[in-house]
């Protein structure tokens, strides 16, 4: 057993030394693999496999399968010579176990059991009892022959029990940590290169690149050469995944989930679907190592869909599923749920918690990997069964490793494989030994400008409220105008902070090691309303100004975001469950200062109702603003009532972040549009003809998620500048 595991000795002394006697001291030759005898520098688990498979070998038939003088002869006889079947030697054995030995010390790795579990698949039928008893009827002393074939019965039993340990032993190395090797830099345009997908040769990545809801899809070289651009229509592009022959790419569009051949031609839609761009709830997934079907979310369902057609039948359901991978051994799909909005154009790179998942391809019940205190996105697999992922556990994101039991549940604790890396996405190539990603960072700041009466100005005449190196997300101004209040990721984890609005030092508000969210002022400038994170959702908590005493204020299991104060600061409206069953709740203080359950706001307009998305009150408490994406913008009574469009959207068209005027007679609002430059427009309250009041047509200068607040004249915004790059990675495999 203590041969297990040489590979990485070899590979490490190959270059600097010849492979003669000093091989003998890195590994007996008897175990080695063809490859590691040829001193191939790309060894992987499967020589271990090969290893296991010699040994057990030797244990049934009492002699290795290669022999030879000297230490040269055995090495080169494990390269030229086939080995003898087992039952050459054993005519007695099952050939199911002499299959399994065999299969195991083929020549090429390929050929070999691929992962510690395919063969403990294989193995465990071997060890399980028959079933057949000894007839009634029958003497129970045995005869000598029947006592001879049961001691060989007994000895194969105990042979293929030391063969299973080995393979546990085996696997348990298996699960070492990974390292980063030598990195290329694949892309360097400024701007976006996002969602790296590595051929299954290596050879080749695929990615997309270009503004956030415009990115094109692109293949080139890892090792140099110019991009070839495999799509020309103008929709956005997004996930590319490679077909195991590494001729087609499967990939989200503006008309659904596309497939095309890698280096260009005409796509073929495999689903079809309005908007399904980025921001749609239809994601794709990959294509399984078989060829034959590939895996997609719809809203909260995850499906398996025959490639060449045939009926999607459901794996399982999960909140918000995205970033899927499906496992070597067609057995597992692992996923990301929760966040979505990370993965999403309009909010890429989005803060906040989400975990990752297992569930058996044929379906079932799901099976946790990882907590939901952290950003957990973009699990691979490797070829030993174990997981890469990305998390911000210890601040930044960076990659982690965790072990997997047969049964899909961790092994153990998972481990950081990188620091600092900042990535937004892996891919890891078929044979593991290729570790693609995109370095991502971003920075965002509020802004503010004096809009015209007559005419639309432009994002380059705003000025800076806040600076510095953070992404700034949501943000607040208190009603006197004294205090900023906005979240930020300056040390770190999103905090909520305050600072006085016409410059100073920013003082830390939260505390809370899941991040703390979209901070909101009090009429009266006493409190701040917030978001933060409890078992993978968003809950609302009220806490004074300096920060302390914080209540929690909704505590169901639904996910409550986007708390915003009604002007008599005993009310709180929330955004339940978005964006997969959206609802507004109205949570109300009562004179203990005990917070109610929830009440639903519907809004309705005519025989139809709206799914609603982040809403405002109206100054004086008696209406409720709703920028409803492709519904428009939409008004309601805050008591109930019918509710009034009073800007239309489309699936091309949205409306978000509504912001009233400190009179109430106007309210302000975030037009986006595909292929346009995002805009604040403003509204009559009372109905009539919007106008475009800011336009953010300078490219340097992006209106960035979430930030869109008025107060006096004043229309106060975040501007972010996003950047990523591809960047390639040999993976170094411990033992």
């Amino acid at each position: 057993m203590m041969d297990f595991g040489v590979a990485k000795a070899v590979s490490e002394a190959t270059g600097r030394e010849q492979l003669t006697t000093a091989g003998v001291a890195l590994g007996t030759p008897a175990y080695m693999a063809p490859e590691q005898a040829a001193a191939d520098p790309h060894l992987d688990h499967r020589v271990d496999i090969y290893a296991v498979g010699v040994l057990a070998y030797e244990l049934l038939t009492g002699r290795p399968p290669f022999v030879g003088l000297t230490p040269q002869e055995v090495l080169a006889a494990h390269v030229t010579q086939a080995p003898e079947p087992v039952e050459r030697h054993r005519p007695a054995l099952a050939p199911a176990l002499s299959q399994v030995v065999m299969r195991c010390i083929a020549k090429r790795a390929a050929d070999r059991w691929q992962t510690a579990e395919e063969l403990l698949t294989q193995l465990e039928p071997l060890t399980t009892p028959s079933g057949g008893t000894t007839p009634t009827g029958t003497q129970p002393i045995p005869a000598p022959a029947a006592r001879a074939n049961w001691a060989r019965a007994a000895a194969a039993v105990g042979i293929l029990g030391v063969f299973g340990v080995g393979v546990l032993l085996w696997r348990g190395r298996s699960l070492n940590l990974v390292e980063l090797g030598r990195r290329t830099q694949v892309t360097l345009d400024p701007g976006l290169e996002l969602d790296p997908a590595l051929s299954p040769d290596r050879r080749f990545i695929a990615y997309v690149a270009g503004r956030p809801g415009r990115t094109n899809l692109f293949v080139r070289q890892v090792d140099g050469g110019l991009p070839i651009r495999v799509v020309t229509d103008q929709g956005e592009q997004r996930f590319p995944t490679w077909s195991p022959d590494g001729e087609r790419l499967l990939f989200a569009s503006t008309r659904g989930i596309e497939i095309v051949p890698a280096l260009g031609g005409v796509p073929r839609v495999l689903i079809a679907g309005v908007g399904a761009g980025a921001d749609s709830r239809l994601r794709p997934g990959p294509i399984a190592r078989d060829g034959r079907a590939f895996v997609f979310a719809s809203s909260d369902s995850v499906f398996v869909k025959p490639l060449d057609g045939g009926e999607a039948h459901l794996v399982t359901a999960a909140w918000e599923p995205h970033s899927f991978a499906w496992s070597p051994d067609g057995r597992w799909i692992a996923y990301a749920s929760g966040n979505s909005q990370y993965v999403a154009a309009r909010y890429l790179g989005n803060f906040a918690p989400s975990s990752i998942w297992v569930v058996a391809a044929v379906g079932g019940a799901p099976i946790r990997v990882t907590g939901a205190q952290w950003l957990n996105v973009s699990p691979a697999w490797l070829p030993g069964g174990s997981l890469l992922y990305i998390s911000n556990r210890d601040g930044g994101r960076d990659v982690y490793q965790v072990g997997l039991t047969r049964a899909g549940t961790p092994a153990g604790p998972p481990r950081r494989v990188t620091t600092g890396l900042n990535a937004h996405s892996i891919s890891v190539s078929a044979d593991g030994t290729r570790l693609a990603y995109s370095a991502f960072t971003e920075t965002s700041n509020v802004w503010s400008i004096l809009p015209s009466l007559t005419s639309a100005v432009s994002v380059s005449q705003a000025q800076p409220v806040t600076n510095g190196n953070q992404t700034i997300e949501a943000f607040d101004i208190s009603r006197d105008g004294r205090w900023l209040v906005f979240d930020s990721n300056r040390n770190g984890v999103q905090q909520i902070y305050r600072v006085p609005l016409g410059g100073g030092e920013a003082q830390r508000l939260t505390n809370d090691s899941g991040g703390a969210l979209w901070p909101r002022w009090s009429p009266d400038g006493r409190e701040i309303a917030f978001q933060t994170f409890h078992g993978g959702r968003r809950q609302a908590y009220v806490a004074s100004a300096e920060g302390e005493g914080a209540v929690q204020v909704s505590a169901s299991a639904d996910d409550e975001r986007g708390p915003t104060w009604a002007p008599d600061g005993q009310r709180l409206l929330t955004l339940g469950n978005w964006p997969t069953q959206p609802r507004w709740h109205v949570f109300t203080r009562n004179a203990s200062r005990a917070w109610s359950a929830g009440e639903q706001v519907l809004l309705v307009i005519g025989s139809d109702t709206v799914p609603p998305s982040v809403g405002d009150w109206s100054p004086d408490g008696r209406m409720l603003a709703c920028g409803c994406g492709d519904q428009g913008l939409v008004t309601v009574p805050s008591a109930g009532g019918p509710a009034r469009r009073l800007v239309p959207g489309s699936a091309v068209t949205t409306v978000a972040y509504p912001a009233w005027s400190t009179d109430g007679r106007l309210i302000y609002y975030i037009t986006r549009e595909a292929g346009v430059p995002v805009t604040v427009s403003v509204v009559p309250a009372g109905g009539g003809a919007p106008r475009v009041v800011v336009r953010f047509d300078d490219p340097t200068r992006p209106w960035h998620r979430y930030g869109l607040r008025v107060h006096g004249e004043r229309v106060y915004f975040t501007l972010g500048d996003l950047q990523s790059d591809i960047w390639v990675a040999e993976l170094e495999h411990g033992r």
